[in-house]
């Protein structure tokens, strides 16, 4: 008789094919460039506020279909 694995198992080998342990991972990914052309959080908010000036904040016209 076979016997079904149990679901933490199951689990692990659904995570190990998924999130394989050799994946980039987005937020280390930014942290080492921002760290490698130093780049503070002042910086960030002073292109968020540049682009504030620039950004078009009308509403957008829904597409229609005729």
């Amino acid at each position: 008789m076979v016997k079904k694995p149990s679901l933490p198992l199951k689990q692990t080998i659904l995570d190990a094919a998924v999130r394989p342990e050799d994946r980039l991972r987005l937020g280390t990914a930014l942290s080492a460039i921002s760290k490698e052309h130093d780049i503070t959080n002042a910086d960030v908010e002073a292109l968020e506020q540049s682009l504030e000036h620039v950004r078009d904040s009308r509403p957008v016209e829904p597409y229609r279909f005729e």
